[in-house]
C-alpha cells in the first residue's frame, strides 16, 4: 500500500496542470493586489482619529441595542452582541483596502478556490483514462479497491495543499498591500484566527468537491466528463431547477457548501413561511450548518461509493 501511495503522489506531482495552478495562482493574486493597491491610498492621522472616534460612537450605540430591534438577538453566526457589533459598526474611513475585510476576501473569492480544486481533481481522477495506463496501472496493482481509495487519499492532500497555499499567498499578499496602502482600523481583535478558519473551510469544501470530480471522471473514464457533469449541475439543476423550487436547497451540495464556507444558514423565504410567522418572528431555516455539513458528506461518499462498483465491475481494456 505504502508503494501504491508513493506511485500516486509522484504521478500526480508529475502532472503539468499542478505547477500550472500553482504559478498561475500567484500572479493572478500579486497583479489583483497591485491593481488594488493603486486604487488605494494610506489615510492621513486626522482621518484615523476621525474615522476611530465615529467608530467607538456607533460600537457604543450598537451595545445599547440600537442596532437590533427590542428583544432581538445577534444574527446566526455570531455568538455575543459585542462580535455583531464589532462587524456592524464599520468605520467611515475612505482608504480601499482595509483589513477588516480579510476573512470575506477569503469568503468571497472561495468559488474560485473551489472550482481549482474540482479542475485538479478532475484531471488527476482522468488523466489514465486518457493516456490508456491505466491498463498498466492494474496489471502492477489488480485490487482495484484499494488503487480508487489511495487515489482518493492523495487527491485530497493535494487540492488541500494547493487551495491552502493559493490562499495562504493571498493572505499574505493583502496585508502587505494594506501595511503599504490600507489601514488596519476597525479590525476586531482574533480577526487572523477567523481569517485562517475560514480558509480551511474553504479548503475541507474543496477536497469534498475535488473527491466529487474524482468519483464523477472514474465513473465516465474521463477529466471531460467530471467537468461537464459538474458545470452541467451547477447550471442547469442548482442555477435553474433550485431558482424554481426554492424549497430543496436544503438537499443541494453547491447550496451545502455555500452554508459551510459563510457559516449562514439558508432560510425559508417561501409565502407559507411570510404568512405562518408575525412580523418579528425569525424565519425558519431551511438548511443549517449541521444540515449543510451532513449533506456533503452524503455526497461525497455516494458518489464515492458508485465509483468504487463501477470501477470494480466494469471492464478495463
Amino acid at each position: 500500500m505504502i508503494d501504491l501511495f508513493r506511485s500516486e503522489l509522484l504521478r500526480s506531482r508529475s502532472r503539468r496542470i499542478l505547477p500550472m495552478m500553482l504559478v498561475g495562482g500567484v500572479l493572478l493574486i500579486v497583479v489583483a493586489m497591485v491593481i488594488a493597491g493603486a486604487n488605494s491610498h494610506k489615510p492621513t492621522p486626522a482621518q484615523i482619529a476621525s474615522a476611530d472616534a465615529a467608530f467607538k460612537k456607533q460600537f457604543a450605540r450598537c451595545m445599547q441595542g440600537q442596532f437590533l430591534g427590542p428583544g432581538e438577538q445577534p444574527p446566526p453566526g455570531y455568538a455575543t452582541l459585542q462580535e455583531f457589533c464589532t462587524e456592524a459598526a464599520t468605520p467611515p474611513v475612505d482608504a480601499g483596502l482595509q483589513f477588516r475585510d480579510i476573512a470575506l476576501l477569503l469568503e468571497h473569492t472561495s468559488t474560485f478556490v473551489v472550482l481549482l480544486g474540482v479542475a485538479l481533481a478532475a484531471s488527476l481522477g482522468g488523466a489514465d483514462w486518457s493516456a490508456g495506463t491505466m491498463t498498466t496501472l492494474l496489471t502492477w496493482e489488480p485490487r482495484r479497491i484499494r488503487v480508487l481509495l489511495i487515489r482518493a487519499l492523495v487527491v485530497s492532500l493535494l487540492v488541500a495543499f494547493v487551495t491552502l497555499l493559493l490562499q495562504g499567498v493571498l493572505l499574505g499578499a493583502f496585508s502587505l498591500a494594506v501595511a503599504l496602502r490600507g489601514t488596519s482600523l476597525g479590525a476586531p481583535p482574533g480577526l487572523v484566527g477567523t481569517a485562517v478558519l475560514t480558509g480551511l473551510r474553504v479548503s475541507t469544501v474543496a477536497v469534498g468537491f475535488g473527491l466529487v470530480a474524482l468519483a464523477i471522471a472514474t465513473i465516465g473514464r474521463s477529466t471531460v466528463a467530471a467537468l461537464g457533469v459538474l458545470f452541467g449541475y451547477l447550471v442547469l439543476f442548482e442555477g435553474v431547477i433550485a431558482g424554481l423550487r426554492p424549497s430543496i436547497q436544503d438537499r443541494l451540495l453547491v447550496r451545502a457548501g455555500g452554508v459551510i464556507v459563510s457559516r449562514q444558514p439558508i432560510y425559508d423565504q417561501s409565502h407559507e413561511s411570510f404568512s405562518s410567522l408575525g412580523p418579528s418572528s425569525p424565519l425558519p431555516v431551511l438548511l443549517g450548518l449541521t444540515e449543510a455539513w451532513i449533506v456533503a458528506a452524503v455526497y461525497v461518499v455516494v458518489l464515492i461509493a458508485l465509483a468504487l462498483f463501477v470501477f470494480r465491475a466494469r471492464d478495463v481494456n
